[in-house]
């Protein structure tokens, strides 16, 4: 709370005025007198004592020119309260995927596709050859023969002949 306030105005520096002091929590308007300003103003000199909250009117004696200062209680601001708030983890948004769109007017151009054909070499794989182990020399196989079976013979039906 301020025990005191400065009544004062750049224009009227040095002149006289009569200054009426209304406090904010009372009926009554005091008469401050006559003063010359700057005026620091001590309310609790008063009897009974006030505050500084009011209504201030001052009158310049010289052109009759009247200035109202008001000088409002001061309301209490509440401090506010931080409360922590939970940081939202943001929701993935999902990617739409664009869709290819055929146009029916035209035929679509088969892309080649490239298969690997595998071929396969063969590996000839030699047969193993019999191992003579005998001190004495070893004998060939001799090969099995083939037996043919025998020619059937023709017999000639013609009348004029059969050539062989």
């Amino acid at each position: 709370m301020s025990t005191s306030i400065t009544i004062e105005s750049i224009n009227f520096i040095g002149e006289s005025v009569t200054v009426l002091f209304k406090p904010d929590n009372d009926l009554v308007t005091i008469n401050l007198g006559p003063i010359t300003l700057p005026f620091i103003f001590f309310p609790a000199s008063l009897n009974p004592p006030r505050e500084v909250y009011g209504t201030y009117t001052i009158l310049v004696d010289e052109n009759k020119c009247v200035n109202i200062l008001n000088v409002p209680r001061v309301t209490p601001t509440p401090t506010p309260t931080i409360t922590p708030t939970r940081t939202q983890t943001p929701t993935p948004t999902p990617t739409n995927t664009p869709t290819t769109t055929l146009d029916p007017c035209k035929v679509p151009t088969p892309t080649p596709t490239v298969t690997p054909t595998i071929s396969l070499t063969p590996t000839i794989t030699p047969t193993p050859s019999a191992t003579c182990t005998n001190p004495c020399g070893c004998v060939n196989p001799t090969p099995t023969p083939t037996v043919k079976p025998p020619k059937p013979t023709q017999t000639c039906t013609n009348p004029c002949g059969c050539n062989n």
